[in-house]
Parts: structure tokens; C-alpha cells; sequence
């Protein structure tokens, strides 16, 4: 379990620093961060606090899909803000200028790779999953989809609602969705299931 405590923390580090960099890349946000971005542009709030609170939600969401409460959910909540803190901390750390368009396509897809491998780690640990992806997991056990088709379409799914919103309230933060959204909601899914065969000894809970 010490391991796995470890590993976790190590995948939920890793995860927010893929965030950040996608982030950073400015040609559109990943799928799971496109609601938060959206509400930081419209509140005082940062993007990490919306991300924290975004994960609240996702949880509670979660909660009403499953309607069984569990010690799990509990402990997603304080992992929800210390979630949100490295995304502040790792986005002031990254404050780089790239130096054009092709060079941002390259940092965002280095991003999915990064945060897919943070993803992919979080759920071999089997402690805990982050709540997005707790309910792409949900729906995913409802409709016996893999964890990489579940979580495709819950990114489609958020980056849709979020262009609605975003038309509704302010029609110029659709800027928040462009073609690095695309990429992360089309490559998220695929890449977690390449690190899934090419590190199957991250699957702590069928090791032992």
C-alpha cells in the first residue's frame, strides 16, 4: 500500500504538470481543463482553484452515478485542492514564450503524453482516481467500456458543454477550445491505453 500511496502522488504530480503545459501551449486547453479555464476567465478565481472546484463537482456527479458513498470519495476532496495547487505552481513555473505555432502543436502533444502517463499511473494505483475520471470510469462500467473509450467520451462530452457555455456567456472564450483540445480529446484515450500495454506493471492491483 506504501507503494502505491507513492505511485499515486507520483501520477497526480505528473498529471497537473501536463495540465500546466497544455495550458501554457495557448492554442486550446485539454478537454478536462476547458470548463475550469473557461470559469477563471470569467471569475477572479485561478485556474487552478476552478480546477479544484471542478473536481468537487466531478465528484459529486460521481456520487450520484455510483449512489455509493465510500471512504474514496471522501478522500477525493482534499486531493481535489492539493490537485488544484500544482496546477498554480506548475503554471508559474512554466512561464515560457514559445516561438510559434508549430512549436506550440509540439509542446501541447508533448503535454498529452505527459499527462496521459500521470493518468495512466493514478489508475494502476488503484487508490484513487481523479473525480473526471472516476465518472469516465462510472459510465465506463454502466456500458462496459475500457477506460480509454470511456475517457474519450467524457472529453468529448466536457469540451462540448463548455463550447456551449462559453457561447452563452461570452462568445469570444470559445477561444479556450481550439486545436490543442482537439488533439488531447482525440489522443488522451489512445495514449493511456499505449502506456496500459507498455507498463503493465503499474496495475498494482493485479500484482498483488
Amino acid at each position: 500500500m506504501k507503494k502505491r500511496i507513492i505511485f499515486y502522488l507520483i501520477g497526480l504530480v505528473v498529471m497537473a504538470f501536463g495540465i500546466s503545459m497544455a495550458i501554457r501551449a495557448d492554442i486550446g486547453v485539454a478537454p478536462g481543463s476547458t470548463i475550469p479555464y473557461a470559469v477563471s476567465k470569467l471569475t477572479p478565481l485561478s485556474i487552478g482553484q476552478c480546477s479544484s472546484l471542478f473536481h468537487v463537482a466531478c465528484m459529486l456527479a460521481q456520487l450520484a452515478i455510483t449512489r455509493r458513498p465510500s471512504l474514496k470519495l471522501v478522500f477525493q476532496l482534499p486531493l481535489a485542492y492539493l490537485f488544484g495547487f500544482l496546477i498554480d505552481v506548475f503554471y508559474l513555473l512554466l512561464d515560457v514564450t514559445l516561438p510559434g505555432y508549430f512549436f506550440s502543436v509540439l509542446f501541447i502533444i508533448a503535454a498529452l503524453f505527459v499527462f496521459s502517463l500521470g493518468i495512466r499511473i493514478i489508475v494502476g494505483a488503484d487508490i484513487l482516481l481523479a473525480p473526471p475520471d472516476g465518472i469516465a470510469q462510472a459510465f465506463g462500467n454502466i456500458f462496459g467500456w475500457p477506460m480509454s473509450k470511456s475517457k474519450l467520451a467524457f472529453d468529448i462530452a466536457v469540451t462540448a458543454f463548455t463550447a456551449v457555455l462559453t457561447l452563452m456567456l461570452a462568445s469570444d472564450l470559445l477561444l479556450v477550445i481550439g486545436v490543442g483540445t482537439l488533439i488531447c480529446a482525440i489522443g488522451t484515450g489512445p495514449v493511456i491505453g499505449l502506456y496500459t500495454k507498455l507498463f503493465p506493471f503499474f496495475d498494482f492491483h493485479k500484482s498483488g
